[in-house]
């Protein structure tokens, strides 16, 4: 993981209002279009993410509360279903005209002796404004969301954890903006140096000794 866009900002404002300005800042600084955003529960507002998908076409993933179900007609798979109640399958998502385009599955065997098989109508479309957080740009249903969210995102969160605790960052305070966005830049400096440390090594034993060594170097204990 490279930080690429690092926002300083006091802990009173909402970590979600930095999106639109993350995202203009690599168009315009980097030529980078973000086209997915795994967030945390922090990002989780339904405007944001309809926005972003609009105005951006950038999806935002994220987990949802447990109070937190699908329309009702898909409750059972959490996705659209044919007449005869086999789940379709996601195919495409159209940003001109804002609709899902889901499919029959290919490979279910109850479709080929369906008595409805020779009518079937093949593709049914809905609007992800029923449910952004179910239907966004990426359908919370669909196998590449829901891997990103069970192996992207726990990535992003270590990297939080290896800044919090293993270069000390847990143990300050500040009320210096100042200091903390030195701080901030210095950290995204040691993450780098620590992806680059690990790229030169060939071995897992040898990686883990060399992080080991960086992380005592870099630490940010000053006591």
């Amino acid at each position: 993981m490279v930080p690429l866009v690092s926002f300083i900002a006091p802990a009173n404002i909402h970590e979600g209002d930095f999106l639109n300005s993350m995202i203009r800042y690599s168009k315009n600084e980097l030529s980078l279009h973000i086209d997915i955003i795994v967030g945390d529960m922090g990002y989780i507002s339904s405007e944001k993410k309809m926005r972003l998908r609009r105005q951006s076409n950038t999806a935002v993933l994220t987990r949802v509360r447990e109070n937190m179900q699908p329309p009702k007609e898909y409750f059972d798979y959490g996705c659209p279903e044919c007449p005869e109640g086999i789940p379709l399958c996601w195919d495409t998502y159209d940003a001109e005209t804002e609709m899902h385009c889901y499919t029959s599955p290919l490979d279910n065997p109850a479709c080929d002796t369906c008595w409805q098989h020779g009518n079937c109508y093949q593709e049914l479309y809905i609007s992800p404004s029923i449910d952004e957080h179910h239907f966004g740009m990426i359908p919370l249903h669909t196998k590449v969301s829901q891997k990103l969210l069970q192996k992207i995102r726990p990535q992003v969160e270590r990297g939080f954890e290896n800044d919090k605790n293993k270069l000390y960052l847990n143990r300050f305070f500040l009320n210096s903006l100042k200091l903390a966005n030195i701080l901030g830049h210095l950290s995204d400096a040691c993450q780098i140096l620590l992806l680059l440390g690990d790229m030169k090594t060939n071995t897992k034993s040898k990686a883990k000794k060399m992080m080991k060594r960086l992380y005592t170097q870099m630490t940010f204990d000053f006591n």
